[in-house]
């Protein structure tokens, strides 16, 4: 059976609702927009097979592009329980938990398990250190803190303040987005995360791609405006 061929794996599945070939034909669906049926043949396929990843990560997929964040969640979730190295399910966690609002502590958690796959992530990177690094500092100016020392906290709180600006010219360097990962809801993780500049390069990539071009604008618009903020503060 060729695996590519849509009739040939519509009339297989029709006979064999058990097959472990499910996600191969939803696939399919999915790549062509076709969300009704894609979802369709993972309902039926992941009755049989509950814990499939790629069925899995199909209707999670599904469940993002209809909006429903909560559910691509959960799904995105259970994928990563029974396959804790597939990078692409970890990314779209981080994606929808930034996108949901989610707690900083919980989207640390998932960042992290997108370095543990992929040490060399520059998001991830970023991510992490934009999180982590006021933690350690405010940390280090805890257990220096001294009554009887007050020219050395002022030394500390100034030498503590020039680390910080360093590590924020770092995470302002230029990601390189691979166009795979371009897409509209990355454009919102970076820019609530404060990560403009990596913004703006994504909305590139997606110009790049044809991407509807008023859409584009507009974000840019708003991403001008809040590093114009940003500096006034």
């Amino acid at each position: 059976m060729d695996l590519k061929n849509q009739i040939e794996l519509e009339l297989y599945f029709a006979d064999h609702f058990d097959t472990v070939l499910f996600p191969v034909l939803a696939d399919i669906y999915l790549k062509k927009n076709d969300l009704k049926r894609a979802r369709k043949v993972c309902d039926i396929g992941l009755k049989h097979h509950k814990n499939d990843p790629a069925g899995l990560f199909i209707l999670a997929q599904v469940s993002n592009i209809e909006g429903d964040y909560k559910e691509a969640e959960k799904l995105l979730e259970k994928v990563l329980i029974y396959s804790n190295n597939h990078l692409a399910a970890a990314e779209m966690l981080c994606e929808i938990q930034t996108v949901l609002g989610r707690a900083p502590s919980r989207l640390l958690k998932s960042w992290k398990l997108v370095l543990t796959l992929n040490p060399d992530h520059e998001i991830a990177n970023s991510f992490i250190k934009k999180v982590e690094e006021p933690i350690k500092e405010k940390e280090v100016l805890k257990k220096k803190k001294s009554p009887n020392k007050q020219k050395l906290i002022r030394q500390t709180i100034k030498e503590e303040k020039s680390s910080i600006k360093i590590t924020e010219d770092e995470i302002s360097k230029p990601l390189k987005v691979s166009s795979r990962l371009a897409t509209f809801t990355l454009v919102s993780v970076l820019k609530n995360q404060g990560l403009f500049d990596q913004a703006l390069d994504v909305l590139d990539a997606l110009e790049i791609k044809g991407q509807n071009l008023e859409s584009i604008s507009l974000e840019r618009e708003t991403i001008q405006t809040l590093i114009k903020n940003s500096q006034k503060d």
